[in-house]
């Protein structure tokens, strides 16, 4: 069974290709691929100079834990929307069938 190579596997492994983590065999794959395919090798090149362009974030270990913390914290807030969402959808559910159920009971009562 022979693998077909795409231009989206080839792009899926160039980030790994770039980096030099990409194992033996796929860098083998990336350079074949190229190799028949000069005019996206060519795009891939253009697109390795753009990300020159914008340099790379680089947060200290304070500032790595800041961040962390902040999505903690907003994930916490989410979470606490979503149960007192679920409490008021219950209560209000609840309160309509006393309500309902007070309206049955009182026109037996008649």
């Amino acid at each position: 069974m022979k693998l077909e190579v795409t231009r989206d596997v080839v792009n899926d492994l160039w980030p790994l290709y770039r980096s030099g983590d990409a194992s033996v065999d796929s860098r083998g794959l990336v350079e074949a691929y190229l190799a028949g395919d000069a005019a996206f090798a060519s795009t891939l090149k253009e697109s390795e100079m753009l990300s020159h362009v914008v340099p790379p974030v680089r947060l200290s270990p304070e500032g790595e834990l800041r961040l962390l913390q902040d999505a903690q914290q907003r994930a916490r807030t989410k979470l606490l929307i979503v149960a007192a969402s679920i409490a008021m959808a219950g209560l209000l559910i609840a309160a309509t069938f006393a309500g309902a159920l007070w309206v049955f009971m009182s026109g037996r009562m008649s």
